[in-house]
């Protein structure tokens, strides 16, 4: 069978859809994309087992009845450079040919009946705007455990407050908390997403942030977590396990205070970074009331020096940390000024922006320099 499509009907899901897939996987169908064609409405859906992407058109205008599945990654090649503005496919039993302008490709197809679909059955709703939702991932997910023996610190925790939600992730050297306060629905339940549904679910949200009308609404069972927006839908296991008392790792007491120019931070920290070494990144803070003095060494003897403006109370200190750890809490972070706050140099510092009640904080342990 023969459809005629728009091709910008296709590639910007297609997109979306094409980190999801893997053709790596023993089962050589989680390489390709289900695509199915009724009524005239179009639906995609990509997996890997952990995530689910679905993209579904109701109003495509084209007619036919289609179920097949195409490698995902060259369908999503193949409409980045195809010609014209219809995509011309034509399906048989076990391949799809793909035109546009002048060109044409040919790639096998494999059977829709192999072809891995959730099963979702949900027993917590609520909606949420995507600017707020993304936020919290962007103010939080970079902190998350990466391959780490802890299973489930390899994710983003989100937990219900009685005004909104929290976001908390950690990797055992730095934590990174957000809170925000939401009246579109009710969140009751805790849950740990882990990285890859957190990196699908940034590039969809990414989409939206820009639709001031729009919600997502997300739905959670003790298994997983699925986030309705516009066309799509994504789909994530959950990480299984209790997530960590956070709350413990905020210090009770911390006496000396820094407050500075994030953007005068963030160019010594540059600066720093040039001769840090490239293993461990680390860069010594010596806080004085009116300056705070950076260096840092390598193993070839190399030094680094700056200094820069900042208003400190507290008892004169020096104190290591990892520089990258710093700089993407301060990329998190929006205000002019930065706020940390130290209780001695073996303890953990708290950095937030400069007001009274921030709604993200981090955590950062020290490290020797």
């Amino acid at each position: 069978m023969i459809i005629n499509i728009p091709t910008e009907v296709l590639d910007k899901p297609m997109r979306i859809l094409s980190s999801v897939s893997d053709a790596k996987q023993t089962m050589p169908i989680l390489g390709n994309t289900l695509f199915k064609l009724s009524g005239g409405s179009l639906e995609l859906i990509a997996s890997d087992l952990e995530v689910e992407v679905r993209y579904l058109n109701s109003e495509v205008g084209v007619g036919g009845e289609i179920s097949s599945t195409i490698p995902t990654k060259k369908f999503s090649d193949i409409l980045k450079v195809l010609g014209g503005s219809n995509a011309s496919l034509e399906f048989d039993e076990k391949s799809v040919e793909i035109k546009g302008g002048k060109s044409k490709f040919k790639v096998s197809t494999l059977p829709v009946d192999d072809f891995p679909l959730s099963e979702f059955d949900s027993s917590d709703r609520f909606s949420i705007k995507p600017s707020d939702l993304l936020e919290m991932i962007d103010n939080t997910s970079f902190s998350m455990g990466y391959q780490d023996a802890r299973h489930f610190l390899n994710g983003l925790y989100f937990e219900p407050t009685d005004s909104g939600m929290i976001a908390v992730a950690t990797d055992g050297h730095r934590l990174a908390y957000c809170e925000i306060t939401s009246n579109d629905g009710k969140f009751t339940t805790s849950c740990i997403v882990p990285r890859k549904g957190i990196v699908e679910l940034k590039k969809i949200l990414g989409l939206f942030t820009e639709n001031k009308d729009i919600l997502a609404e997300v739905s959670i069972n003790n298994k997983n977590l699925t986030v309705f927006i516009g066309n799509y839908s994504l789909t994530t296991k959950l990480i299984e396990g209790n997530y960590p008392d956070y709350k413990k790792v905020f210090p009770d007491s911390l006496p000396n205070t820094l407050v500075l120019s994030r953007e005068d931070l963030r160019t010594a920290l540059q600066k720093m970074a040039i001769l840090s070494s490239e293993q461990y990144k680390g860069v010594k803070l010596g806080l004085e009331p009116t300056s705070l003095h950076l260096s840092t060494t390598n193993p070839q003897q190399e030094k680094g020096e700056d200094t820069i403006d900042c208003t400190y109370e507290g008892d004169p200190m020096a104190v290591g940390f990892n520089l990258a750890y710093i700089m993407e809490v301060i990329d998190a972070i929006d205000t002019e000024q930065v706020k940390f706050r130290f209780g001695s140099p073996d303890s953990g510092c708290l950095v937030s922006a400069n007001s009274n009640n921030p709604s993200s904080k981090y955590i950062i342990m020290p490290m020797r320099v």
